[in-house]
């Protein structure tokens, strides 16, 4: 091989090397870069996307924000931060005025804690399971015959944001006087006030002959309706009153 054949040769190894070089030192690094950059701008546009979609949903949320402020308002009327009962009282009597019952006594009592009420576990029947013998009988009567059913426990329904730390249970007793038309005026309007009242019983007495001849007030009927009202304190209205 001549003299100049080789250095030409040797000439193109190094044009090959330095281009390798060049490729793999510069321009390798750049795409990899220019990779990676592409790879950000594609998580940055995602990202920005979901950020406008909850700004999309927060804008549409934020129109029925007054709605959800009454009805808020609403529930710290009916179950609020503090017993309140002379506002109850208040509300008890006028309701009796506005229905014709004159409210004969109001008892309100301790407050305790609230107990939360065990789950239901599922699958629970509230009845007893049938036994092997007499589901055998049924099983190998001639005679097709209805099967019995037991009816199902109702569901236990809890909230665990809800305990005895924040929430607490007030016993009331009303008796009031007046026809049933009235009593019945008298529960529905209690049942409407903005104060919640849960009447859980309710008991009836006649005047008495003697005492019906004596004082004519006493010749209408008493009746009593039992139940709680509730007070429920949590940490936004805590730290409200603490401010």
């Amino acid at each position: 091989m001549s003299r100049n054949r080789l250095m030409l040769l040797l000439a193109v190894v190094a044009a090959v090397v330095v281009a390798a070089g060049g490729f793999f030192l510069g321009v390798q690094p750049q795409l990899d870069r220019a990779a990676t950059a592409k790879s950000d701008t594609e998580s940055i546009s995602a990202g920005n996307a979901t950020t406008r979609a909850e700004i999309a949903r927060l804008r549409e949320q934020a129109k029925s924000l007054p709605q959800m402020r009454t009805r808020l308002a609403t529930l710290r009327a009916s179950v609020p931060d503090s017993a309140g009962a002379s506002s109850f009282i208040s509300q008890l009597n006028g309701t009796a005025d506005a229905t014709g019952v004159q409210v004969a006594t109001i008892t309100v009592g301790d407050a305790t804690a609230y107990n939360p009420p065990a789950a239901t576990p599922e699958g629970t029947t509230g009845g007893e399971p049938a036994s092997s013998d007499s589901a055998a009988t049924a099983t190998s009567s001639a005679t097709p015959t209805a099967a019995a059913t037991t009816p199902a426990a109702p569901e236990t329904a809890t909230d665990s944001s809800i305990t005895a730390q924040n929430f607490s249970v007030i016993p009331v007793s009303v008796t009031v006087n007046g026809e049933f038309p009235e009593a019945l005026a008298f529960v529905k309007g209690v049942q409407s006030n903005a104060r919640l009242f849960l009447i859980d019983s309710i008991s009836s007495s006649s005047p008495s002959t003697a005492a019906a001849d004596s004082d004519a007030q006493a010749e209408e009927p008493s009746w009593t309706f039992s139940g709680s009202i509730y007070v429920f304190s949590d940490a936004s209205s805590t730290a409200a009153a603490k401010g």
